[in-house]
């Protein structure tokens, strides 16, 4: 049994002075106050005071690539190479920054580390894993500039490469099971076009309703949750309509739209980090004209526009889109800095949007709180989140790192 100890407990539910959590093997048993908890003997005291405690951190949008080049030269890495660098680097920037759980919204390379992780072979946060993104032939998970039939191949050239084309309710039955037969841990489906696309831009609708009807049916048959990439109120529509479950990006949702997601319980995962970040280098890395001024046109409203979602009531969890160009891993906290500071959230409010909606959003009850009986996830970090929101973006502030009752950090 392990107990930990703190100046401050933060979670979702508020404040505790003075806690006391006790861990016994994955998971907590009991959490209260140092002056009226005892502590049973035998127990490994982990002293953390001076320290806040608080759930492990989620970030339900990510992309392992392990790429460390953008543009055209982003084809000469290896995907072995590529493989390694996500499995020894990026998932211990996640794990230094307190992030102990990660959805992995499609690629080729996030499947490998969440089996790597869960055999023990690496340490690394809690992953889901979405494998490939199913899009229709044109739309956002199609890399335009390559030929049709290597995108088709599904040749693991370069991240952005990870798309799996799907047209006609046959074929979108069979990209889904195919994913499924991997082992995927949700569906990930592009239903609008994106900020970052050559062709096609983020206010077009992708798929027919029937055809996401018929996806939305197997992953559901199967338990399995379903993810949609979406800006535009007609995609949104069509996606809520068809019952998916995550909404991410819904930045050009209108009213109506955000009524219907309300009234579906669907939660949205809005990703202001990585317009922040390419925004903040947007000369060095958008060289093409036509990319650059929509990225422009969707930074310029993109604060207002989660604004709107939140004051719609419905629930949003942490997402970045990192990956790991322009934003490095690690920094994911910066989405809840921009909560603050930009859509102009409370802390507390920042802080459970990421991680008990995260959790939500996961389908894990089991997480995203400090409670009894929930899996161990727990940090201490130095500097209190309340005053200083930015803080989370120092991993070296982040002084313990527990993921289900095993420490992987202790720097206190």
């Amino acid at each position: 049994m392990k107990a930990v100890i703190g100046d401050f407990l933060i979670d979702a539910n508020g404040v505790k002075e003075k806690p006391v959590v006790l861990v016994e093997g994955e998971r907590i048993t009991k959490v209260g106050s140092i002056d009226d908890l005892k502590i049973p003997s035998k127990t490994e005291v982990i002293d953390a005071s001076g320290s806040v405690l608080m759930p492990g951190l989620i970030d339900c949008h990510v992309h392992f690539t392990g790429s460390k080049k953008g543009g055209p030269s982003k084809f000469s890495e290896r995907f072995e190479n590529r493989l390694i660098r996500s499995a020894v680097q990026e998932v211990r920037q996640l794990l230094e920054a307190g992030f102990t759980s990660v959805m992995d919204a499609g690629g080729l390379v996030g499947f490998h580390i969440r089996n790597a992780i869960n055999e023990g072979i690496i340490p690394g946060p809690r992953v889901m894993a979405a494998g490939r993104y199913i899009s229709v032939t044109g739309g956002h998970g199609d890399t335009h500039y390559m030929p049709l039939e290597w995108v088709k191949e599904g040749r693991p050239m370069g991240w952005g490469m990870d798309g799996r084309i799907a047209d006609g309710k046959d074929e979108c039955m069979r990209a889904v099971r195919e994913q499924l037969r991997e082992g995927v841990d949700f569906i990930k489906i592009c239903t609008s076009g994106g900020g970052g696309s050559l062709r096609d831009p983020p206010d077009i609708p992708e798929y027919t309703l029937e055809e996401l009807k018929v996806m939305v049916h197997i992953a559901h048959s199967w338990g399995r949750r379903v993810m949609v990439h979406c800006y535009n109120p007609e995609g949104i529509r069509r996606s809520v309509v068809a019952g998916v479950d995550l909404i991410a990006h819904g930045n050009l949702a209108d009213d109506v739209s955000i009524k219907l997601m309300l009234k579906h319980g669907t939660i949205v995962i809005p990703t202001m980090s990585i317009y922040y970040a390419i925004k903040q280098q947007e000369e060095r890395s958008i060289q093409n004209s036509h990319l650059k001024s929509r990225v422009r046109k969707m930074f310029a409203n993109v604060f207002d526009d989660t604004r709107r979602l939140h004051e719609g009531g419905l629930t949003l969890a942490l997402g970045t889109d990192t990956m790991g160009i322009p934003l490095a891993f690690g920094k994911n906290a910066l989405e809840l800095e921009l909560y603050v500071e930009k859509v102009g959230l409370s802390p507390l409010e920042a802080i459970k949007i990421g991680t008990l909606n995260g959790a939500k959003a996961m389908g894990r009850n089991d997480l995203g709180t400090l409670e009894v009986g929930k899996l161990a996830d727990l940090i201490a970090v130095e500097e209190n989140p309340l005053d200083n929101i930015k803080s989370l973006q120092d991993e070296r502030k982040t002084k313990l790192v527990m993921k289900a009752g095993e420490i992987y950090k202790n720097n206190l």
